[in-house]
């Protein structure tokens, strides 16, 4: 990889700059999480001032920035401005602002420990938390409901944020406002507890008309207390003993370590989540946080984390990457830069394109030493989300083969379905039917049972075996597997390119329906050869109707059809078994072809979701099966699988001479002959 030596410096020296840039909540210079303004008040202690835009809606405000204090207090007050009355003023002018700058409150107004030094400080954020604040503040601005999963590296205070937060809303900003935090073990809420109360007892009297704040038992439940000031409660609880929190006609929630959270006797992690968020009624100012370290993938926060990702919840995805976090980073001399620039490989020319220092790649590249697994790195110090999911030694596709083929993924630019309108003649003279792409109604859901198009038919150019389409068979139910029909396009080959994903459908249907999908597909791409995974056909009983009558009869009117019957057991009288059975010897052969080509680059990947499946699919325990984590699946990735082999043990696409004489033979193409 060629690099600009001379534009990493400089690159590298800027973010060195921006990091150790002026940050002081109490002037409110170097604040980013929600834009501000300087401004200028005569005769305040503090005369220049880093407000919140938003406190500039207030009248009183812009006339105190154009009056100036002493002015302000004659003409706006009626009083002179002696100095008690500008401090009172002062006092006025601070309490406004703390309902506009969580950051100033949390610097002026809260005590906490100082990791690691055993004394208690006013809270500051460092640069993780700030990040973490602008997406709290970007949703509250705006009004809708503060609903974030927060996936993260170790050491930066994220659930002290969290905490916090919710308690400067309790304070400050609502009345009745209660609220429920909740983590792993007891241990963690004992923690909770202790620094609340720091805050609460330590509250300055100033801000509370010189009231003493105090928490008291919630109908003597010792782990609800009531906040005197606000009304406010906060429940501390455990997933491993959720009895005693009390989740009814709460507002807040904060979810911590969910990635920990092992089901218990008749309940999961989201059902204990379930119960916790159906309680509070979103709207302004509510909050649901679902936070942790990821650890593994397949389980709740996982899924959780996916579908926000996508967009098919409502929260919002936050990742605070370990470059983020200042302490991980290794000090270095300037004229060291170039060598070590030199010396940087592709891995970490990536960390430095993601915005990591060389200083803090200098600090990763000691901590790779120490930790040769990958997947524990990975999963310690995260760089993305998606390396953060990564805690187990069981992957069947490496993390960075993965990556690699994540980035040429890209959204279908057709979403819909394909119908049939009847037969016509083509130019070989030949009966076909045809096909038409219908797009999807606007407002359709178009995640499942919808042929999703990268690449439509082309009709241009007379090729044979351009195409192959493969099948994978799940269940019929909501619950069941899903069935996937996958279409590559294998143009490229002809001048020593790859095949490339052309179109998906991902659904469940009823097998009949799903056989006959695939011929529609499989005709609209030049007849291509259609291979079925056969194994939930042959063993009906399950769901569905008899496959092998239904594979019978495709084969009697699609003339492409797979047959894993080989020339030779035809000739000796066999009956042809159409379809791809998936075995003890067949299921490796195809997926460490899929590991070569996902390692070689030997296709082009489109489907993003294809990628997910390839994250979860794992070596089980005995060292002989593979397959999806439990509670997922992995019809694409065997549908891919097949597909990809196929692909390459086929032969490569020929060119037809344009005739109306020149027809296509019918043929059986079998494992044999493959």
């Amino acid at each position: 990889m060629t690099v600009n030596t001379d534009k990493t410096i400089k690159e590298n020296i800027k973010r060195l700059g921006a990091i150790s840039a002026v940050y002081n909540p109490i002037t409110g210079e170097g604040s980013t999480a929600i834009p501000r303004k300087k401004i200028h008040i005569e005769g305040f202690p503090l005369q220049e001032i880093y407000i919140p835009t938003t406190m500039l809606k207030e009248e009183s405000i812009n006339k105190l920035v154009d009056l100036g204090a002493s002015q302000y207090i004659e003409e706006k007050q009626g009083h002179s401005a002696t100095n008690k009355n500008i401090v009172s003023l002062w006092l006025e002018f601070c309490l406004t602002r703390i309902k506009h700058d969580f950051e100033y409150w949390a610097r002026s107004m809260t005590t906490i420990s100082e990791k690691g030094k055993g004394r208690d400080i006013p809270f500051t954020l460092n640069r993780a938390q700030r990040e973490y604040l602008t997406a709290m503040e970007r949703l509250r601005l705006a009004g809708k409901p503060i609903d974030i999963i927060l996936c993260k590296a170790r050491q930066w205070g994220g659930s002290t944020l969290t905490q916090l937060y919710m308690l400067w809303i309790q304070l400050v900003h609502k009345r009745n406002w209660n609220s429920v935090i909740c983590g792993d073990i007891e241990k963690q809420s004992s923690i909770v507890a202790g620094m609340l109360a720091k805050v609460i007892n330590r509250y300055p009297r100033w801000a509370t008309n010189g009231k003493q704040i105090t928490t008291s038992p919630y109908q003597g439940a010792q782990k609800t207390r009531v906040i005197s000031w606000s009304n406010s409660r906060y429940s501390l609880g455990s997933a491993q003993k959720p009895d005693s929190l009390r989740s009814e006609d709460i507002s807040m929630a904060h979810l911590t370590e969910v990635g920990l959270w092992k089901a218990t006797q008749g309940r999961k992690p989201e059902d204990l989540v379930q119960s916790i968020f159906g309680s509070i009624a979103s709207g302004p100012y509510t909050m649901k946080i679902l936070e942790s370290t990821a650890k593994g993938v397949g389980n709740f926060f996982h899924r959780t984390w996916i579908e926000a990702t996508e967009g098919r919840n409502n929260f919002t995805p936050v990742f605070i990457p370990w470059y983020s976090i200042d302490i991980y980073s290794k000090p270095m001399e300037q004229q060291d830069y170039q060598a070590f620039i030199e010396s940087m490989n592709d891995y970490e020319q990536q960390l430095f394109d993601l915005g990591a220092t060389l200083e803090a790649i200098a600090w990763y590249r000691d901590k790779r030493r120490e930790m040769p697994d990958e997947w524990r790195l990975f999963s310690e110090f995260p760089s993305t989300a998606a390396e953060a999911f990564q805690s187990t030694g069981h992957r069947v596709f490496r993390i960075s083969y993965v990556n690699n083929i994540r980035r040429m993924c890209v959204p279908p630019p057709f979403k819909g379905d394909i119908v049939s309108r009847g037969y016509t003649t083509d130019r070989q003279g030949k009966r076909v039917e045809q096909t038409e792409f219908l797009p999807a109604a606007a407002g359709e859901n178009t995640d499942e049972n919808t042929l999703w198009v990268w690449l439509m038919p082309d009709k241009e150019q007379l090729l044979r075996d351009r195409y192959i389409v493969s099948v994978d068979v799940g269940g019929v139910s909501d619950k069941a597997d899903y069935s996937c029909i996958l279409v590559a396009d294998r143009l490229a080959m002809l001048d020593g390119g790859v095949p490339e994903i052309a179109a998906c459908w991902h659904g469940h249907i009823e097998h009949d329906k799903l056989a006959w999908k695939a011929v529609e597909i499989a005709r609209a791409y030049d007849n291509a050869l259609l291979i079925i995974e056969s194994n939930t056909l042959e063993t009906e009983g399950t769901e569905g109707d008899n496959f092998e009558y239904i594979l019978n009869e495709i084969a009697g009117k699609y003339s492409n059809l797979f047959s894993r019957t080989s020339q030779q057991e035809i000739k000796q009288g066999r009956p042809r078994r159409w379809g791809f059975h998936t075995n003890p010897s067949t299921k490796p052969m195809v997926i460490n072809f899929l590991v070569k080509a996902l390692r070689d680059e030997l296709y082009i990947e489109r489907c993003l979701q294809t990628t997910y499946e390839l994250d979860l699919y794992e070596l089980k325990e005995n060292g002989k099966e593979m397959g999806a984590v439990e509670g997922n699946h992995d019809d694409r990735v065997m549908a891919t699988a097949i597909l990809i082999w196929a692909c390459y043990n086929h032969p490569l696409p020929q060119r037809m001479i344009n005739s109306p004489n020149s027809k296509r033979r019918t043929r059986i193409v079998s494992e044999a002959s493959m």
